[in-house]
């Protein structure tokens, strides 16, 4: 698809991944684990509210699973309690 300005259009799928995480109890433990995740192949994007220990986690399924995403967490020691994802596409013109 092409727009006015002609510029190629391609979306690229999204997932974003929201956990509730116990343990997140300070900013040093929060930097700890964003570097972690930040690391691994796929990742877009990291936000964490410390005071909900929600997490989340923008990232192409293409490139990694969620599954992976937790297990990375899990085995940091970060026990996860709720999960919730969801799917979106992101405009890229090239």
């Amino acid at each position: 698809m092409k727009n006015n300005l002609s510029k190629e259009w391609s979306g690229i799928v999204m997932y974003q991944l929201t956990l509730y995480v116990l343990g997140i109890c300070c900013l040093e433990t929060l930097k700890k684990m964003e570097k972690e995740i930040r690391c691994l192949h796929g990742i877009s994007s990291f936000k964490a509210f410390i005071p909900k220990g929600k997490v989340e986690i923008e990232y192409r399924p293409s490139l990694i699973c969620s599954k992976e995403i937790i297990d990375n967490m899990e085995a940091q020691g970060f026990p996860i309690i709720k999960k919730v994802q969801s799917e979106f596409y992101q405009e890229i013109y090239n």
